[in-house]
């Protein structure tokens, strides 16, 4: 008799509970600035400061290494005298100097560029080569 009024009991509570369930609304978006992105933007900022530079000095370099180019081509041309030989290999150097003017000039240009990209390469360690290579594959 005991475990039948327990059980009663039992089975009132169980109707007598109320499920609400609440609605979730939407979430806070975050938007705490971190200081990462200001470096970032710092950093992106600095790092378009300096190609508008470099952009504004490339010129003057190629027009310097334009006017040594062209100054070797005219030096060459108003040499006069020796033999045939050396006239014919002299005709021939201005020939292939102004046949490759742009791609030698260009190439001048980028020496440096290229020099100081090895230098870069050459400074890392292993472990931020293999990351790079990684990255770059992906």
């Amino acid at each position: 008799m005991a475990t039948e009024e327990f059980s009663k009991d039992k089975s009132n509570q169980q109707t007598n509970v109320k499920c609400e369930t609440l609605e979730k609304g939407p979430k806070r978006k975050y938007t705490r600035k971190s200081k990462a992105d200001e470096k970032v933007k710092e950093m992106i900022d600095q790092m378009i400061n300096e190609q508008t530079n470099e952009q504004i000095i490339e010129p003057t370099n190629r027009e310097i290494i334009e006017e040594k180019y062209d100054q070797r081509i005219s030096e060459l041309r108003n040499q006069h005298g020796g033999t045939d030989k050396e006239q014919d290999e002299r005709s021939y150097l201005i020939y292939r100097l102004e046949k490759n003017r742009e791609d030698n000039i260009f190439e001048e240009v980028m020496q440096p560029l290229v020099e100081l990209y090895m230098q870069e390469k050459d400074s890392k360690t292993i472990i931020e080569r293999v990351k790079d290579a990684m990255i770059n594959t992906v």
